[in-house]
């Protein structure tokens, strides 16, 4: 028994059918296009000896790959969204805005401290919330070794600012520093 061998009018898709479907309606395997099996055998060589068209469209591509020839988008489907550009952040800002960010928690902590007279180590979380924020910031966008940096910088600051209040660093405030530093890592990295 014969098949039945065409091409969906649609998107070119090589199709190959049993005679008794001949005449019938059926969807394209590739774009679902509703099309009617045509009504005699097509031999196997004239599908073979015509390839389908391929229409070259021109790919905006960023360094490095090579352009491509691709097939038109089928009608009715959104074309892939094209990759988001890598951002290149200025280290040298990534560090001023940890800094920055870090003087801005220590201010606000220590002000607390000096207005209420109250110790609140856990407090030196924000710190290391604002240091993420102002690394991630001023590098615009985020990166893994900035964010050691930047984490770093948070350490020291929550350290440095413990000690203001105390007179001494309180071992139990150790908790306070490792989510401090943690945050300012998950903020900057991204």
């Amino acid at each position: 028994m014969s098949d039945i061998r065409f091409a969906c009018p649609r998107c070119q898709q090589h199709i190959q059918a049993e005679t008794s479907y001949a005449g019938v309606e059926i969807a394209c395997p590739s774009c679902h296009a509703k099309m009617i099996v045509p009504g005699q055998p097509v031999a196997a060589a004239a599908v073979a000896a015509v390839p389908p068209p391929v229409i070259p469209v021109p790919v905006t591509v960023s360094a490095g790959v090579a352009a491509a020839t691709m097939r038109p988008p089928i009608p009715g489907t959104r074309p892939p969204a094209p990759p988001k550009p890598k951002v290149q952040g200025n280290f040298v800002l990534g560090i001023l805005g940890a800094l920055l960010g870090a003087g801005v928690g220590v201010g606000l902590m220590y002000a607390f401290f000096v207005l209420t007279t109250f110790r609140f180590p856990l407090l030196g979380v924000g710190i290391g919330i604002l240091t993420g924020l102002g690394a991630r910031l001023l590098f615009k966008g985020g990166d893994d070794k900035l964010a050691v940096l930047a984490s770093a910088i948070s350490l020291a600051a929550v350290v440095a600012t413990l000690y203001l209040m105390y007179g001494s660093f309180p071992l139990i405030s150790i908790i306070s520093v490792i989510v401090s530093a943690s945050m300012a890592y998950k903020i900057t990295s991204g």
